[in-house]
C-alpha cells in the first residue's frame, strides 16, 4: 500500500478521527488509527468501544491494504510536517509504516488490522435527516444539565425522542432539568422512537458538525446503537441501558407566580453577584428577593462580604427564592429571548425559567431545585 496525501487535509482529518481513540484502554489496536487504502481515498477509522469515528482522504493511492498506525506518534508527525505533500508506505513484512516529505523519513512500527474490531455501517434505510444547527442549539442547551457522576450512568446521557417532525432532548442530574424541542425540518421520523445517548457523544457531534461545510445531520436508530452521517464522516456511539426518571412529573402543572426579567441584565448581575459565591462547597446560595416592579440578586458570603443588585422585574408582591449560584446562570444563559421567565411557587419547590414566549407553548424548560439560605435559618 502506497499513497501520496496533502498534509493539511490529511492531517485535519486525521487530527479529527483521533478524537475516538481510546486513551485508557490496554489493548494497543485501540491506541491506534485504523488506516484502509482503497480507490482514491484514504479511510481513516477509531474506536474506544463506547464510540467510533469513521472518516476519509483523498489520495494518490497505489494497492490496496489495512494497517492499524499508533494515533499519538502519527498525529505529532503529521501535524509537524510543513504544508505540502507527504507519501506514506505500508511495508506489511516489516511491520512499520513510512512517511516521506522530501528527504525527511519516518519509520513507524505499525500493528496488523486483522483483529481491529469491526466497525459499524451507516445504513441507507430506516434513517432521516435533521438541521446540524437545530441539532447543535438544542445539544448546546440541554448539556448544561447532565450528570458527570459515572455512578448513574443514566443521569449522563441526553434522552432524545422523536416522534413525527419533532425531536425532544432531556437532560437531568437531579438538581435540575432541562428539556428542549425542535422541529424537524427535513425528514420527518417515521412513527417514534426514544434512546438514551451519552451526552459527551452528542457534544462529540456538535463539534463535527459545526467543523463541517454540511447542513444536514442524517440519523440512524438501532436497538443498542446511534450512527450520525455528517458529510464523509460516520460517528457511532453506544445507547446508554437504563430507565430515565419519569421527568414529566416533576413539571409543577401550575404556577402562583410568573414573573419576567431582562434576561441580558440578570446576566451581567449574576456574574457579578456570583463572584462573591467562590464556588464554595457547598455552594453559598443566590437569592432572588422579589418585590413589587423589582428584584433584588444578593450574595451572602461571611468570608468574602456581601452583593446586592437590584433589577426591575414584572413581580406584583413580596417573594424570596434562593437557588445554587452556577445552576441559576446556567438555566438564564440557556435562555433566548429578551426577556426570561420566572415560573415560581413556594421558597422550597422548584421554580421553572423559560423564555418568553408571548402565549405560545416554549420550547425549552430549565427547573431547577432552590436552596435554603443559611443567612436566613
Amino acid at each position: 500500500m502506497r499513497a501520496v496525501c496533502s498534509t493539511e487535509t490529511f492531517g485535519r482529518r486525521l487530527q479529527l478521527v483521533s478524537r475516538g481513540v481510546s486513551a485508557r484502554s490496554t489493548i494497543q489496536l485501540l491506541g491506534g488509527i485504523l488506516l484502509e487504502a482503497g480507490g482514491e481515498a484514504l479511510k481513516l477509522s477509531a474506536t474506544d468501544m463506547e464510540i467510533s469515528i469513521q472518516t476519509s482522504s483523498p489520495a494518490e493511492v497505489e494497492g490496496d491494504g489495512r494497517v492499524v498506525i499508533p494515533a499519538r506518534i502519527f498525529n505529532d508527525i503529521v501535524r509537524s510536517l510543513p504544508t505540502g505533500q507527504f507519501t506514506l508506505e505500508h511495508d506489511e513484512s516489516e511491520g512499520t509504516v513510512r512517511l516521506v516529505e522530501g528527504e525527511n523519513e519516518y519509520r513507524i512500527r505499525a500493528y496488523a488490522a486483522d483483529d481491529y474490531p469491526q466497525l459499524p455501517v451507516f445504513p441507507e434505510e430506516g434513517t432521516f435527516r435533521m438541521p446540524g444547527e437545530s441539532l447543535v442549539e438544542t445539544v448546546e442547551k440541554v448539556s448544561r444539565s447532565y450528570s458527570r457522576d459515572e455512578t448513574r450512568p443514566v443521569l449522563t446521557g441526553i434522552l432524545i425522542s422523536f416522534e413525527d417532525s419533532r425531536v425532544r432532548m432531556v437532560t437531568t442530574d437531579s438538581y435540575r432539568l432541562s428539556i428542549k424541542e425542535t422541529e424537524l425540518a427535513t425528514t420527518p421520523f417515521e412513527g417514534a422512537r426514544e434512546a438514551i445517548i451519552p451526552a459527551r457523544a452528542m457534544q462529540e457531534v456538535s463539534r463535527i458538525f459545526s467543523a463541517s461545510d454540511e447542513d444536514d445531520v442524517e440519523v440512524a436508530l438501532s436497538e443498542n446503537q446511534a450512527l450520525f452521517r455528517i458529510g464523509d464522516v460516520v460517528f457511532g456511539t453506544r445507547l446508554i441501558d437504563g430507565n430515565f426518571p419519569e421527568y414529566r412529573r416533576l413539571l409543577p402543572s401550575d404556577f402562583e407566580r410568573e414573573i419576567s426579567v431582562s434576561r441580558e441584565k440578570l446576566i451581567e448581575t449574576l456574574r457579578r453577584v456570583n463572584l462573591f459565591a467562590a464556588r464554595q462547597t457547598p455552594p453559598i446560595p443566590v437569592s432572588l428577593s422579589f418585590s413589587e416592579g423589582s428584584v433584588e440578586v444578593i450574595v451572602r458570603n461571611g468570608e468574602v462580604g456581601d452583593a446586592h443588585e437590584r433589577l426591575s422585574a414584572s413581580s406584583e408582591d413580596e417573594f424570596l427564592i434562593s437557588f445554587n449560584p452556577s445552576y441559576l446562570l446556567d438555566g438564564v444563559s440557556a435562555i433566548d429571548s429578551e426577556n426570561v421567565v420566572f415560573k415560581l411557587n413556594e421558597p422550597l419547590k422548584p421554580g421553572l425559567i423559560v423564555p418568553e414566549a408571548n402565549g405560545e407553548e416554549p420550547d425549552f424548560l430549565y427547573l431547577i431545585m432552590p436552596m435554603r439560605d443559611p443567612s436566613r435559618s
